[in-house]
């Protein structure tokens, strides 16, 4: 049995790489559990940056302690904001993301980087590309917006955000009335297929368009659901984050838990969880649905299934 002497002797003669090693050996490393993504509704958030009375700044969606992480996310791999600003007022943030992701919730304004300028009104969807610094401007009557990006997904590798010319998204603008027109052209064809999950519109650019995304970790889409009419029930294995818009008696079953819906207010749908959307109400269901979805389809891993 070696001595202690032995051992610092031994520890000595290991150059300091071996000395870095850890080994270990579960019997089924595919058992091993990390803290779950929770089903959450961000209600407090979404009231605060709606208030006349909330100053210009950021509200981060933060359950990342819930998860296990000593950094601010929403999910493993997005961390989702909400923006206010009042008339006239500036707000700035620089992100350790390769891309930046907005949907417009009210008000009007601009949003500035690398000598490029968007100005968007409520219900414009836009990105930006990540890297250097993000420049908004609130319009005569300010406005709220949301913002995602994959700053998780970036501290989790030890990586730095790009150069914007660099960056896998381009800045790109969605009007809210091409979005809708969009919709409506597809609409009846979607519906009539029997495997329709929702009547969705996937939103991508140029430079994305080959892969049929707008950033190569997240996927977006506004989706809808007609009044009084049930989502069929299915799971995947990226998660969702939910931003209502049309929203009236409208509510989700998440693996058997009753969720209401309120307007705005960002809500988690676990990955892989068993889910299906009720609109209850007289008018047709409307939302922003943001998935990590780009990694599971690039890893053919998607996992999507009805139950």
């Amino acid at each position: 049995m070696d001595g202690p002497n032995e051992i610092a002797s031994d520890a000595q003669t290991k150059s300091i790489f071996e000395q870095r090693a850890r080994y270990d050996s579960p019997a089924n490393i595919f058992t091993v559990k990390r803290p779950a993504v929770p089903k959450h509704v961000f209600v407090a958030e979404i009231t605060q940056a709606m208030a006349a009375d909330t100053p210009t700044g950021w509200i981060a969606l933060d359950v990342g302690a819930q998860m296990g992480f000593d950094y601010p996310a929403t999910t493993p791999m997005m961390l989702g904001r909400y923006a206010r600003l009042r008339a006239g007022e500036s707000l700035s943030g620089q992100f350790r993301a390769t891309g930046e992701i907005y949907y417009s919730i009210a008000g009007s304004g601009s949003a500035s980087k690398d000598r490029e300028t968007i100005e968007w009104t409520a219900g414009d969807v836009f990105a930006l590309p990540g890297g250097d610094e993000t420049q908004l401007v609130g319009g005569t009557d300010g406005g709220v917006l949301f913002q995602v990006t994959n700053e998780p997904e970036l501290v989790f590798h030890g990586l730095d955000a790009p150069q914007p010319e660099n960056a896998p998204v381009q800045a790109a603008l969605y009007r809210d009335a091409e979005i809708r027109h969009q919709m409506a052209l597809v609409h009846d064809e979607q519906k009539a297929d029997p495997n329709v999950t929702g009547l969705a519109l996937h939103f991508s650019s140029e430079r994305r368009e080959k892969m049929r995304d707008i950033h190569p970790s997240i996927a977006l889409a506004m989706n809808s659901l007609d009044a009084h009419e049930v989502q069929r029930p299915h799971r995947h294995n990226s998660v969702a984050l939910t931003l209502p818009i049309q929203c009236e008696n409208v509510y989700s079953v998440i693996e058997g838990d009753r969720v209401d819906w309120h307007k705005y207010a960002i809500m988690i749908t676990p990955p892989a969880d068993l889910h299906e959307h009720h609109n209850e109400g007289d008018e047709q269901m409307l939302s922003l649905v943001v998935q990590d979805g780009g990694l599971y389809y690039h890893l053919r891993t998607i996992g999507f299934s009805f139950d």
